[in-house]
């Protein structure tokens, strides 16, 4: 009887780092303490594929949730996060900071023409940050089934009507972010609170397979309706650990960082950026430059130096918040908002592939 032979997949250095989610030079020392197997061929570094996805499906990110399922199978060109920085279509954030969000939509869902979303009386009397996700369900509501490839128009669509939807009248050829601004705050904003919003939702539109994005690939891989694709990721978004923690971490500047240094600090820290967000450092750069920016920024900047966390990405939007005087729940609608194009362009690349892919194996069968 023969044996079976097994062969080796060498993957380059930063296929491998991506799949663990860690700096190269992380990987070299996981070589030297002989958790890894290196081999050199063309000048370039070679990992066995096998033994890194053994070590992704065991190893804790200090500060990532526990016992975190490894999606290693699911590859997107959407987003990634590489080495700290994060990169849409391909396009580092350092590069679309200062880019309307207009132009930054159109570099991930392509130019599909915006499908025309009109907004019912009734979601006026809904709180803010539930007026987006009502929106897409009532909108998804009044028809047939849309096909998921169908959801970049959507979210075009629903981009162009959440400012009415948030009380701000129609204003077809205002800026989103602008027109954002004015009914979330009841006033107009100044030229450089509007670019820091602008730099906020341009920061929020991916970040990889994040529990919203997976929400909606797996409806998408159902084949839901476009809309309801939308509608599961909001759904995951609004979680209290995802977009829906933006109270805590206005909570945390407010009132200080908790009394136990152990426990989880909303606004601070990100275990895929150890050495500091860079969605939350463009926005604070931008901040910065708004007038009565100085006692948040401030702030974070002792809360930072007392915990030896940087803020992330939420500290951020709580910072802008205190600055401008915005409501709480403005951090959950503008987490919402720029997240939809993300949303939606999963939505349309797992329209690509084949359907029913997500089914989970029962480690026990």
């Amino acid at each position: 009887m023969s044996e079976s032979v097994v062969v080796t997949e060498w993957i380059t250095t930063r296929e491998a780092a991506q799949r663990l989610g860690v700096k190269r030079t992380t990987l070299y020392t996981y070589v030297s303490r002989g958790l890894l197997t290196r081999r050199r061929s063309g000048g370039e570094s070679l990992f066995d594929r096998a033994e890194i996805d053994v070590l992704a499906g065991t190893r804790h990110h200090p500060g990532s949730p526990l016992g975190v399922l490894p999606m290693r199978s699911v590859r997107s060109s959407v987003s990634e996060v590489r080495e700290g920085e994060l990169f849409l279509r391909g396009v580092p954030l350092a590069d679309l900071a200062d880019e309307s969000l207009d132009e930054v939509v159109e570099l991930v869902l392509g130019p599909a023409p915006a499908i025309a979303v009109s907004v019912p009386a009734h979601l006026s009397a809904l709180p803010l940050d539930r007026r987006l996700p009502a929106l897409a369900q009532w909108a998804g509501s009044h028809g047939e089934w849309v096909e998921p490839a169908a959801a970049a128009g959507i979210a075009k669509g629903l981009l162009g009507a959440v400012p009415i939807a948030l009380g701000g009248g129609p204003e077809p050829d205002r800026p989103v972010p602008d027109a954002l601004f004015n009914a979330v705050a009841g006033r107009p904003g100044s030229p450089r609170e509007v670019a820091t919003l602008n730099t906020a939702l341009v920061a929020l539109v991916d970040h990889g397979l994040a529990a919203s994005v997976v929400a909606a690939r797996v409806a998408a891989s159902a084949r839901s309706s476009a809309y309801d694709c939308l509608v599961a990721g909001y759904a995951a978004l609004s979680g209290q650990l995802h977009g829906g923690i933006g109270p805590s971490a206005l909570a945390v500047l407010r009132d200080g960082p908790p009394s136990d240094p152990s426990r989880p600090m909303p606004g601070f820290g990100h275990w895929r950026h150890p050495e500091g967000d860079p969605r939350a450092e463009a926005i604070l750069a931008r901040l910065a430059l708004v007038d009565c920016s100085a006692p948040a920024l401030a702030r974070l900047d002792e809360i930072a130096s007392r915990t030896d966390r940087r803020p992330n990405i939420d500290g951020a939007l709580a910072a802008l918040i205190l600055t401008c005087d915005l409501p709480d729940a403005a951090a959950e609608v503008f987490f919402q908002v720029g997240r939809t194009a993300g949303l939606a362009a999963h939505v349309v690349e797992e329209s690509e592939e084949d359907p029913l892919r997500w089914r989970a194996t029962d480690p026990t069968a």
